[in-house]
């Protein structure tokens, strides 16, 4: 099921002096199978944005609905387990959600909390870790003895683990090397080649470009656009605020310098090398 935010606000601290507002009449739906990157600056609604949709924040105003689980002001949904069940969430700072004395412990924490025996949580666990590249020696392993990459990955397992079909990530690169950001990348991929929704919030639009079916803008709390990558950086209805991905700045030079052609479609962009080659060869 789709996930579909109504006219949604959220304030921090509301009737306080530190009172702020977070969302400011959020009205969306983000599709069900789509790979949806969220973008914007520090302070925009990001995070606030991605904690409502399996109810670790309410509205102040307005309704969220996931899988017909509808969330509002008036109270937490009754069905709560199964809404953080078909919707995970991975923060950006892993060791949040790790708190057990083993990574084994850790992983089938969610499992054995949706009724799983402990040889079928176990056996979810071992998957999992399988997952996002880790082996099973580190199933004994204190999950405060690793690195940060490998927290990380407990962590992401940990979700994996319980099955979900919505993979919420806050940053999911950060930190990481190059090799390890490639490789997280590459399970988000695989996962969401295999039904399922991804949303992920970043700040490296190079993985925007390379990755996502769909953009969202957020400015001061609102969705100011809600697009694919093309529209969005080959086709700007408004001034962007962040920077272009390398291939588009690359993609533009090109154009600039004499290629011909329409580059707004996905058409064109899987043949502009060849087309670009042809044109450097016959240009005199």
């Amino acid at each position: 099921m789709a996930i579909i935010f109504d006219h949604v606000y959220h304030t921090y601290a509301q009737k306080t002096p530190f009172q702020a507002e977070a969302l400011q009449d959020v009205h969306i739906t983000l599709v069900d199978h789509s790979f949806t990157a969220i973008i914007g600056h520090t302070g925009s609604g990001k995070s606030t944005f991605i904690q409502h949709i399996n109810a670790l924040l309410l509205p102040t105003q307005g309704v969220v609905s996931v899988n017909d689980i509808v969330m509002n002001s008036k109270q937490m949904p009754k069905r709560v387990k199964a809404l953080r069940q078909y919707a995970g969430v991975v923060f950006q700072f892993p060791e949040y959600q790790l708190f057990e004395e083993t990574v084994e412990q850790d992983i089938m924490f969610g499992p054995l909390n949706m009724g799983l025996s402990k040889s079928q949580a176990l056996a979810a666990a071992k998957i999992a870790l399988s997952q996002v590249g880790l082996d099973s020696k580190f199933l004994s392993r204190s999950p405060f003895e690793l690195s940060g990459g490998e927290r990380r990955r407990v962590a992401i397992a940990g979700i994996l683990a319980m099955n979900p079909k919505v993979l919420i990530l806050d940053e999911p690169t950060a930190g990481l090397d190059p090799e390890g950001s490639q490789a997280m990348m590459a399970l988000f991929t695989q996962l969401h080649q295999q039904g399922m929704t991804i949303i992920f919030v970043t700040h490296d639009m190079d993985l925007v470009w390379k990755h996502a079916t769909h953009v969202l803008v957020m400015t001061k709390g609102k969705v100011s656009q809600h697009e694919t990558p093309i529209e969005l950086f080959l086709n700007p209805k408004q001034t962007l605020t962040v920077e272009n991905p390398k291939m588009v700045e690359f993609l533009i030079a090109c154009q600039q310098a004499g290629m011909p052609g329409d580059l707004n479609s996905l058409a064109d962009l899987d043949t502009f090398m060849n087309r670009w080659q042809q044109h450097h060869k016959e240009k005199p």
